[in-house]
Parts: structure tokens; C-alpha cells; sequence
């Protein structure tokens, strides 16, 4: 799975992958971030099912829905 966004302005952020009852499976904090940014996220070792992507950003918070089959 890739992570993958663009921030145009410098900032910090947190990454963090969220199981459907609210157990964080990975987090990554990122410090200074600015252009594009591509993650490589090694999911094949979680259980199938709905997980949330989520992105917090000095601009607010990004949800994204991962489903793994």
C-alpha cells in the first residue's frame, strides 16, 4: 500500500493507519514535510478488513477508508 501526497506549504505531519475499533496499526510522524511525499506500507501482515488512513496536517485532518482483501 502507498501513501502518497503533495503539501506546498512546509509542515508536520501524522500518518497513522487505524483498525475499525479504533486500534492505531502504524503511525509515522513526519517533521518539516514539503513537495511530494511517497510511503511504501507494508499491510500483508494485518488481518483483512476495513482500516482508516487518516492524515493529520497543520491544516486540518485527511480520512481516507482502506479495505484489505
Amino acid at each position: 500500500f502507498n501513501v502518497s501526497f503533495t503539501s506546498e506549504d512546509v509542515q508536520d505531519l501524522d500518518v497513522r493507519i487505524i483498525n475499525v475499533i479504533g486500534e492505531v496499526v502504524y503511525t509515522e510522524d513526519l517533521n518539516e514535510i514539503v513537495g511530494e511525499y511517497t510511503k511504501q506500507v507494508n499491510l500483508s501482515t494485518y488481518t483483512k478488513g476495513v482500516y482508516f488512513l487518516e492524515i493529520t496536517t497543520d491544516n486540518g485532518v485527511i480520512n481516507k477508508k482502506i479495505v484489505l482483501c
